[in-house]
């Protein structure tokens, strides 16, 4: 019987190692967390309660171009999930983390926003440090929404970051 083959997709290792990094930072700068007073944790949530950020692949080359002069210009998506872990007292609860979600999707996306009657926007996304990759936009895959349910809730939304690396071989 032949073998199916499977498509090798590539990952930018070097890259998903500085976008975890600069992510989970920038997250963490995020205005509406001030008011909860936690901190966003890298792939992790407590039993009953918490805020982790996921990365769901590495950073997966779209796109790979090499020009006759050895000069490669990638393209590279980092898709991620921030979770929201709560035990919720009543619908209310529930309109409030949904909202907040949203509300750290659209920051992200560099659109102002408003918390408790001031607003703010991300201007620029930050650095990726070394090298040539440079953060070009991140944009949700969804709005916030349950996704698990029972006496603990857990709610996420789905983004993706991408961004670009040039370099001479």
């Amino acid at each position: 019987m032949p073998t199916k083959a499977v498509k090798q997709v590539a990952v930018d290792v070097e890259g998903s190692d500085a976008v975890t990094r600069v992510l989970l930072d920038l997250l963490n700068k995020f205005p509406g967390l001030k008011k909860l007073n936690v901190r966003i944790a890298f792939s992790t949530l407590g039993d009953t309660g918490g805020i982790g950020f996921f990365p769901t692949s590495g950073a997966v080359l779209t796109r790979n171009d090499k020009d006759i002069t050895g000069h490669v210009r990638q393209v590279c998506l980092y898709p991620f999930i921030v979770m929201y872990r709560v035990r919720p007292q009543a619908e209310e609860s529930r309109i409030a983390i949904k909202e907040f979600l949203d509300t750290l999707g659209c920051w992200l996306e560099l659109q102002p926003v408003a918390i408790d009657g001031e607003t703010f926007k991300l201007e620029a996304y930050p650095s990726l440090g070394a090298g040539g990759r440079v953060i070009k936009s991140i944009a949700r895959t969804n709005a916030g929404r349950l996704v698990q349910s029972g006496p603990v809730e857990d709610w996420g939304i789905t983004a993706s970051l991408r961004y670009e690396n040039e370099y001479d071989e």
